[in-house]
């Protein structure tokens, strides 16, 4: 049960950077619904154009083109097309809108690395100036092969895309959060600013950028996918979720280590204790899993063997043997492999490699590369420690929490004594006496006044199992559990817990592919999702949380489709109001609204519950937010978008029966092909070559608007709302077909 306040509107913060889009308070708004441009592809410079351009395309397929009215919209042979798409951000993995996969591996296991000097010298002498943390994370992404998982039910999947995180141990556990400052958002924005700068003034030099087949009509754009991957890759750690907390350590030392045995304990004491131990809402009982590096070039393997031997004598079994050649291997080598990229970079993270490589002229430049055997050797490594190691231990954790907490909390005594401890004020852990009430900074086991629960206290060794849950891929244990705790938090106003258990129970129970798509179902997800809001935004400020819920919601319940899209394009629009994004990342989110609702199938031959105009209205809009960014390419192909899905809604011999709305639409037709005049080196105050070059008539008088093509907004006409002036037998805009 959510209190009232929960459900009370949420009061929008100051807007990130400006005014948010202007639009009409009106059906006509609440309604439309941009289009998401896949940013996946890049359209080919035209050859009218001077300066090169980088040209993205929302949601675009080889057979929209034809099925497309000849350009209405975009209207010029000079203007660009989808027809030649090419991906300008290369490496990004994702070609389709498989946005749910995305989703699913963003929330991996963390483990922490922890080597010795010895073994980060060895490391560096390599190549890589980031030691062995920077050695082992590409190959954490991904893990070789399959990896089983076994459920709390005892049933076991196979998973093809696992992988983990490998974090720097130390950096990462005593790092303070900044989530609820905008900092990391201004990263963010900043990662999607110089992105399309880079890919604009490399447009020339794109032959080496991948080909990516666009098959797919709602393909989310590379840019919009670059933007969901740095906010879910954002790492500072906080107390109230554990994904980011250390499941396991790696603790490694090389065969160069004096005193290896010693070292080996010496490490282990450093992450227990003293200045280097975690946080008290960390659990200390993490994995410890321990390396000897070999140096096939400069030791003894038979030596090494022995001391191997020894380690698992002393340590147990979770030791591993990695054999590494010492010397630096560059590309000319014969047996060469070049060492994938990071997918998961945090904004700040990409900001910095970005300065790093200034001046890269292409993507082979700043590129380590590893022998083929060291290649092998890392990947059996990973592998080797997550199947053997960290998923079983992950596995033995949830089913003790779940068998000696969880299961208790789910009984009537549990449920009894949670119930009293609410209302009558007994029953609490005996671990809340231990202060003298509020001026202790103690209310139950949350500790208000550094805002956290203890590792040990119920509240987050449940959240602990949810989440761990939730890593393992099992959503229905997640989803119950994170239902089971949020209202403990509620109680012990631990507002950033009672978020973050909200937010999560509703992407557990979308994940869930048993979870039934039934309307009532879908209510009360909205409803967790506006709790969450609420919470992150009001209550705790939290804007990078906020938006990163928003995010989910928007990218999960589109994947479910029917119904749920139409749910999908309420949360993209609430995130515009909001302003929690910068410029691009507000036009990425109103291309979003459109490609939801164009993703809404119709049913029967008269297309009833299609959404194609609303979707057209977003792009629309889309077309108008990129032309404030100075961004011609991108107005063009939302506005081709536009033109397209209105084809569909009225005859194609028809233009857009609304006169402001046709004006609107001309009025941005015209912005554009200015803006690729100025573009092609054209002066734009010679009315004569203007005229001649968009071959038509201009006058003066359409022409001296141009001075205002950067901000155009809807007709004043408009704000009136979705009905035309009453008495010409008006009537709403979404009757026909919707």
């Amino acid at each position: 049960m959510t209190s009232p306040e929960d459900a009370a509107p949420v009061k929008p913060p100051p807007s990130f950077s400006g005014a948010p889009i202007v639009v009409p308070k009106s059906r006509f708004e609440a309604d439309s619904v941009q289009s998401p441009r896949p940013l996946s592809s890049e359209l080919r410079e035209p050859p009218s154009i001077g300066s090169p351009r980088a040209l993205f395309s929302s949601r675009s397929e080889s057979q929209s083109r034809s099925a497309s009215p000849s350009n209405r919209l975009s209207g010029s042979t000079f203007l660009p097309s989808r027809a030649s798409l090419s991906s300008p951000l290369g490496s990004l993995p994702d070609s389709s809108d498989n946005t749910r996969s995305l989703i699913i591996r963003a929330f991996a296991p963390s483990i922490g690395i922890f080597a010795s000097d010895d073994t980060e010298d060895l490391v560096r002498q390599k190549g890589f100036k980031n030691g062995f943390l920077e050695l082992l994370r590409p190959f954490g992404e991904n893990i070789t092969g399959k990896v089983v998982v076994r459920d709390s039910a005892g049933l076991s999947r196979s998973w093809e895309d696992y992988g983990v995180r490998f974090v720097n141990l130390l950096t990462n556990s005593d790092r303070v959060s900044h989530a609820t400052s905008t900092s990391p958002l201004s990263q963010l924005e900043e990662v999607l600013q110089r992105r399309l700068d880079f890919v604009e003034d490399s447009t020339n030099r794109s032959s080496r950028l991948n080909q990516l087949p666009l098959t797919n009509k709602y393909i989310a754009s590379p840019l919009y996918q670059l933007l969901l991957r740095r906010l879910l890759s954002i790492d500072a750690p906080t107390p109230h979720e554990t994904f980011l907390h250390p499941v396991a350590c790696v603790i490694a030392i090389s065969s160069h280590n004096k005193a290896p045995l010693e070292s080996l304990r010496q490490l282990y004491a450093q992450t227990t204790q003293g200045d280097t131990a975690p946080p008290s809402y960390v659990h200390p009982e993490f994995l410890r899993y321990y390396v000897l590096v070999h140096d096939e070039d400069r030791s003894n393997i038979e030596e090494s063997t022995r001391l191997y031997d020894q380690m698992k004598r002393h340590f147990g079994l979770h030791c591993h043997l990695l054999r590494l050649r010492s010397g630096q291997c560059v590309v000319t080598d014969d047996d060469s492999i070049e060492v994938p990229s990071c997918e998961w970079l945090s904004p700040e993270e990409d900001l910095l490699e970005m300065n790093e490589n200034n001046a890269l002229i292409d993507f082979g430049t700043g590129v380590n590369y590893l022998s083929e055997s060291d290649v092998t050797a890392i990947k059996s490594l990973v592998r080797e420690l997550v199947v053997q190691s960290v998923i079983p231990f992950m596995e033995n954790k949830v089913a003790l929490w779940n068998d000696q907490v969880a299961s208790r909390r789910r009984g009537i005594s549990g449920r009894f004594m949670s119930m009293s401890r609410r209302w009558a004020g007994f029953g609490s852990s005996s671990r809340s006496t231990t202060s003298s009430g509020p001026a202790g900074g103690m209310t139950g086991n949350y500790n208000t006044l550094n805002g956290f629960y203890k590792h040990d206290a119920p509240e987050a060794i449940l959240r602990k199992l949810a989440d761990f849950a939730f890593m393992l891929r099992d959503y229905k244990l997640a989803a119950s559990t994170y239902d089971l705790v949020r209202s403990d938090y509620a109680n012990d106003k631990a507002w950033r817990y009672h978020a973050g258990a909200h937010e999560m129970c509703a992407m557990s129970t979308l994940l869930n592919p048993l979870t039934s798509a039934a309307r009532s179902k879908l209510d009360g997800v909205d409803q967790m999702i506006d709790t969450a809001c609420y919470s992150y935004l009001t209550r705790c400020t939290d804007p990078v949380n906020t938006l990163r819920c928003l995010g989910l919601s928007i990218e999960l319940l589109k994947s479910r489709g029917g119904s749920a899209t139409e749910g999908a394009a309420k949360w993209a629009m609430r995130a515009i109001e909001l302003g929690l994004a910068g410029p691009i990342g507000q036009a990425l989110l109103t291309e979003r609204v459109s490609a939801c609702y164009a993703s809404k199938t119709s049913t029967g031959g008269a297309k009833w519950g299609a959404r194609n105009r609303k979707a057209g209205m977003w792009s629309v809009l889309a077309t108008d937010s990129w032309l404030k960014l100075g961004k011609p390419a991108l107005a063009s192909v939302c506005l081709e978008e536009a033109d397209r899905l209105y084809a569909e809604v009225y005859d194609k011999d028809s233009a857009v029966p609304m006169p402001e709305m046709r004006t609107f639409i001309d009025n941005l037709q015209r912005a554009v092909k200015l803006e690729y005049l100025e573009a092609k080196g054209v002066d734009t105050s010679d009315e004569v070559v203007v005229a001649n070059q968009l071959g038509t008539e201009e006058t003066s008088e359409k022409l001296d608007n141009r001075a205002n093509r950067k901000s155009l907004l809807l007709p004043a006409s408009l704000d009136v709302g979705p009905m035309q002036h009453e008495g010409n037998g008006s009537k709403p805009l979404d009757d026909d077909f919707e």
